[in-house]
């Protein structure tokens, strides 16, 4: 997959953050059954701290890690859309290529990285706040793919070191209808793509959102045509909780 371009990626952050605000603002306090005991106000709390420090990040041109912002105390949904609005300044006035800091040990440390990510944390959550709302609708095909991408080569390797994580030994195969495949090997040493010609220990195929979406524990994967060892997605899920 090609990561899309970053005007297209800042376009996805606030057209999927505006999406979060909408639903959100049919009630805060409906529980969001894809994100354990949170409500949607929780949701929009964790969203706004983490749309406020990287607007930050990207605004002031910061080469160090800085802390989070701290909890609102306002209208939690307010928080997040006017998060939202510095998070979108502040990503269009910068390059793509304007050094900031992120935490990826691989990955360049531009501003970039932060359009990428937060368009799919963005998708992810929106995803969550109308499922809160029985409303959710698919991420889009081509944010889908690269989020896959995003997933396997940058945010599970930082969850398994930051988290010190031995995952199970597995391969897995995770094939879009629509287009591509991912193919992906697990174990104590971490996540790695694996050959086109390697065996996997279960293939499972879907569109690319619902394929997405049950990496992230989000949609169950008996919602996707599976093939092999499901015990190996049961462990991912174990595993990957996000």
């Amino acid at each position: 997959m090609t990561t899309p371009p970053y005007a297209e990626l800042v376009a996805f952050v606030r057209s999927e953050g505006e999406a979060i605000v909408s639903a959100s603002r049919q009630g805060v306090d409906a529980p969001v059954p894809t994100c354990g005991d949170w409500t949607v106000a929780d949701l929009c709390r964790h969203v706004g701290r983490v749309y406020g420090r990287v607007a930050h990040i990207v605004s002031e041109r910061l080469t160090a890690e800085t802390d989070y912002w701290p909890e609102a105390s306002g209208d939690p949904v307010d928080w997040v859309a006017e998060s939202l609005d510095d998070l979108v300044a502040a990503l269009g006035g910068c390059d793509a290529d304007t050094p900031v800091w992120n935490w990826s040990g691989s990955a360049p440390h531009v501003t970039s990285f932060w359009a990428r990510r937060m368009a799919h944390e963005s998708a992810v959550h929106r995803f969550d706040a109308q499922r809160a709302h029985g409303v959710a609708q698919p991420v889009d095909a081509d944010l889908a793919g690269d989020g896959l991408d995003e997933l396997v080569d940058v945010l599970l390797p930082r969850i398994i070191a930051r988290d010190a994580l031995s995952p199970q030994a597995a391969t897995y195969v995770f094939a879009s209808v629509e287009d591509g495949a991912w193919r992906v090997r697990t174990d104590e040493g971490g996540v790695s793509r694996i050959d086109a010609d390697a065996v996997p220990d279960v293939t499972t195929r879907g569109t690319t959102s619902a394929l997405l979406l049950a990496a992230y524990n989000r949609v169950p994967w008996t919602s996707l045509e599976v093939v092999g060892d499901s015990d190996a997605l049961d462990a991912w899920s174990r595993t990957f909780r996000f």
